[in-house]
């Protein structure tokens, strides 16, 4: 799916395989469902491409149903969405039913452009985006799209 950002600024992320694709049955419930993630950014900072296993299927699940909840004018539990790895988070920065949400995507690690020098680690790489409720509504089916692809494998005896 693609986000489109402010400036003609675009971010295409696309779940592209679990991890370890090779594990039918999870053996433990949070490592068997990381997902390799692949990023095709084009912003302000550059262009760059990358693929890293940097969210699990309930990481994903909890961005869908963040967007979701933003797209109905809720308030969500959270103005930053960030996850385990800390590679990708978003941020809300105005409120939540307002006409357009101002969300900032935010590239840390693995997700910093690849040409990041040891001097350039404290500096923010991002994109942001201001999508309507119906946007935010497609941002959220678009990402379920991509996650029924790959479903949370559940450890034997769950």
């Amino acid at each position: 799916m693609i986000f489109f950002g402010i400036d003609n600024q675009t971010v295409e992320l696309e779940i592209t395989g679990y991890q370890f694709p090779e594990i039918t049955v999870a053996e433990f419930e949070s490592d068997d469902n990381w997902l390799n993630i692949s990023l095709n950014v084009k912003s302000n900072f550059g262009n760059w491409s990358t693929v890293y296993p940097s969210l699990t299927t309930s990481d994903v699940e909890k961005l869908i149903n963040w967007f979701d909840t933003l797209s109905k004018n809720v308030q969500p539990a959270r103005t930053c969405l960030s996850f385990i790895e800390p590679n990708l988070f978003f941020e809300l920065f105005n409120e939540f039913d307002s006409d357009k949400k101002m969300i900032r995507i935010n590239f840390d690690l693995e997700f910093r452009p690849p040409y990041v020098t040891l001097i350039d680690l404290d500096k923010e790489y991002y994109v942001d985006i201001r999508p309507d409720n119906l946007e935010l509504k497609k941002i959220a089916i678009e990402l379920k799209k991509e996650l029924d692809k790959y479903p949370d494998r559940k450890p034997l005896g769950i």
